[in-house]
């Protein structure tokens, strides 16, 4: 990130100034005292009676010796400068490290909510236009939109607090497992998403799985969102609920043009879009970072004859 990368910059420059001007300091305290050593040597030398060494000799070895010491003292500075200097940038990226890792993980929680929170926004704003715009809307109509409403409501109460939690421990979500039934989940979000005529949801075996239903629930949004978005549009959806070893594995697959190989992985990282993507290139991502916390694995792959995508996870049942 190219803020930090300047702070640590700044930092470590910092760090280096402090240690080059104590490493100076130490250098014109030991330059003086082994002058003063030198020249108090050659003047008892030369006041010697039988001194091989006359006064100008000795001023002569004293200059020489002191030109001797400034080198040395100059390779020592010269080395500590560059010791130091990746000493201090490793110490200023250490010591940023945990702010960034914070600031990093409450940028996620921002753009991750603003990305999810979108859909159930767009589905409450749609139902309350409507039953205003409805002058003759009968009590039980109104009720249920009401009602449909507080759905989307517990809804995004339930994504906020997993997004927090999920930026605050990227390992882990919830000690407590709740049991979902697949089939019944899909049902819903395909309800509520308008797809119920274009999708078809296929189930083999037990669709029981102990998970987390927040984040069960919003890969399924995410996936088949994505499926009903990059499909050709009429074309059917399928989503395919396999159940096998204790494990249980979702797929949703669409018919319309593929992806390139190069890019299949690629989708999978934060803001990274496609040619065909319109969107903020925040939901796979999300989709990935949530199956890995509940120990699956997600993957993306073109159907024969490029004609569509498939996306699938694979998620332990307990």
């Amino acid at each position: 990130m190219k803020l930090f990368s300047s702070a640590i910059a700044k930092l470590a420059t910092w760090y280096l100034i402090i240690l080059m001007a104590v490493s100076l300091l130490f250098s014109i305290i030991i330059f003086q005292v082994a002058q003063s050593e030198i020249a108090s040597r050659l003047s008892f030398i030369v006041n010697q009676p039988d001194s091989f060494l006359s006064s100008l000799q000795a001023r002569e070895q004293l200059e020489i010796a002191t030109a001797s010491l400034v080198v040395s003292l100059g390779y020592i500075n010269l080395v500590v400068l560059l010791a130091g200097g990746a000493g201090a940038y490793l110490l200023a990226k250490q010591t940023l490290k945990p702010i960034e890792s914070a600031h990093e993980a409450q940028s996620r929680f921002v753009s991750n909510a603003s990305h999810q929170f979108r859909t159930p926004l767009a589905i409450m704003k749609a139902e309350i236009e409507l039953a205003l715009s409805d002058k003759g809307a009968k009590k039980s109509e109104l009720k249920q939109t009401l009602v449909s409403n507080l759905e989307e409501v517990n809804h995004l109460s339930d994504l906020s607090s997993m997004l927090l939690e999920l930026s605050q421990n990227k390992k882990a979500l919830s000690d407590t497992p709740d049991k979902i039934n697949l089939q019944i989940l899909l049902e819903d979000i395909v309800d509520s998403q308008g797809l119920g005529e274009r999708t078809e949801i296929m189930v083999s075996g037990s669709p029981i799985i102990f998970s987390y239903e927040t984040a069960i629930k919003e890969i399924c949004r995410i996936l088949l969102d994505n499926a009903q978005k990059h499909g050709s549009a009429g074309t059917p959806i399928i989503i395919d609920l396999k159940e096998d070893k204790g494990v249980i594995s979702i797929s949703f697959s669409n018919q319309g043009g593929a992806i390139e190989q190069t890019q299949l992985q690629k989708v999978f990282e934060r803001f990274y879009r496609t040619k065909q993507t319109e969107g903020y290139g925040l939901g796979l991502p999300l989709a990935k970072q949530l199956v890995e916390v509940l120990g699956g694995t997600i993957s993306l792959t073109n159907l024969p004859q490029d004609k569509g995508v498939i996306a699938e996870v694979v998620l332990p049942k307990r």
